[in-house]
């Protein structure tokens, strides 16, 4: 218990003043004015010409005063249920004076009574029967939303707004996203189809939290961790020359019109298939660019040109369309997760964790 010793109490002018000596030797002067007072004094037996209080409590009064708080309503349910004081000040940790001015405090911001007291029996009002509903609901929803936003800042609950490029969402992000639920069953995803360079902006600006891309990204502000990477593929229409052999060379393609994805989808990508048509010895004819997968797969088989698929999972069963793996250089689809540098969110985290670990998988 900390006890105060008044070691002086005078006057200035129309205001009292309390010289307050504390068990540390230090001393606080309190004057009885619109800021500070004093409501509670209890003594024991004087020692020597010192008196020594066995609790005073103070308060500050301020535009907040008349404002509950969660000390009072748990003051006040733990003393509807025990109807004891001495048990209710237990129950709060608390000194059995202290929960009778939490009470009473409680009572001065409602304006009502909300207990009847004697020196045996507590009971409450029909006031305080009424308050006591309401109290106890406030207090659920007081710890309902500290344990919401604890688990938010650990990442359990909430909702994570992920970029995804055409190609990355048929390829991996399926897969991911079945990671992250059993990982994180309470986050939801907010998934929007965007290209690399529409991630780069958006990252940038606050309006996603995690990507899927195809890197390298020219924002050195943006972190980019490579996932993996797939082959790609050739789409074929069924009754094409090359569709009667088991795999086929880009020198095979020397003057075949190509259907292939846009380059602002992945620029480095785009650039490494023509490169590797020149090494093959010719110019890629490029008939129409077209994205996602599926329109490059209904081109092809509207006989339109060859078209190029990266990995298995993007390879539609359509009718009039084969698909041949290529032999010699092959171009692949790389594809990483990209996030701003300077930091990431623990949910965030948690998908990186699942992209991984879906990267290891991809075909």
């Amino acid at each position: 218990m900390i006890q105060f010793r008044i070691s002086a109490f005078t006057t200035v002018g129309s205001t009292a003043v309390m010289r307050i000596g504390g068990p540390s030797g230090g001393a606080i002067d309190m004057r009885d004015n619109s800021s500070f007072g004093c409501r509670h004094a209890r003594s024991e037996p004087p020692i020597a010409s010192n008196f020594y209080y066995r609790s005073i409590d103070l308060y500050c009064l301020s535009e907040d005063a008349d404002r509950m708080d969660r000390t009072g309503l748990d003051c006040f349910v733990a003393l509807a249920e025990e109807l004891h004081f001495h048990r209710a000040a237990e129950r709060c940790h608390m000194s059995q004076p202290a929960m009778s001015q939490q009470i009473r405090k409680l009572e001065h911001e409602l304006d009502v009574r909300l207990a009847h007291r004697t020196k045996r029996v507590v009971s409450l009002t029909r006031a305080g029967e009424v308050f006591l509903v309401e109290a106890r609901k406030t207090i659920r929803q007081m710890d309902l939303a500290v344990e919401l936003a604890q688990r938010t800042d650990r990442g359990e609950i909430g909702q994570l707004t992920v970029g995804v490029t055409a190609p990355a969402l048929l390829v991996v992000f399926p897969e991911i996203a079945r990671l992250f639920r059993q990982l994180l069953p309470h986050v939801g995803l907010v998934v929007r189809e965007l290209t690399t360079a529409e991630q780069e902006k958006s990252l940038m600006r606050g309006d996603i939290d995690v990507g899927i891309v195809h890197p390298p990204l020219e924002e050195t502000a943006i972190s980019t961790e490579q996932i993996g990477r797939v082959a790609y593929q050739l789409a074929l229409p069924a009754e094409h020359r090359l569709a009667e052999r088991e795999t086929v060379s880009l020198a095979d393609l020397d003057g075949e019109p190509i259907v292939i994805f846009p380059r602002q989808i992945a620029p480095q990508i785009y650039d490494t298939v023509l490169a590797l048509c020149q090494d093959a010895g010719f110019t890629a004819k490029i008939a129409m660019e077209a994205f996602p997968a599926q329109s490059i797969i209904a081109l092809v088989a509207s006989g339109v040109g060859v078209g190029f698929i990266a990995s298995e999972t993007q390879r539609l069963a359509r009718a009039g369309v084969v698909y041949r793996p290529i032999i010699g250089p092959v171009p692949h689809l790389a594809i990483g997760v990209a996030y701003h540098a300077d930091g990431v969110a623990p949910a965030a985290r948690t998908f990186l964790s699942a992209a991984h670990q879906a990267g290891r998988a991809m075909r």
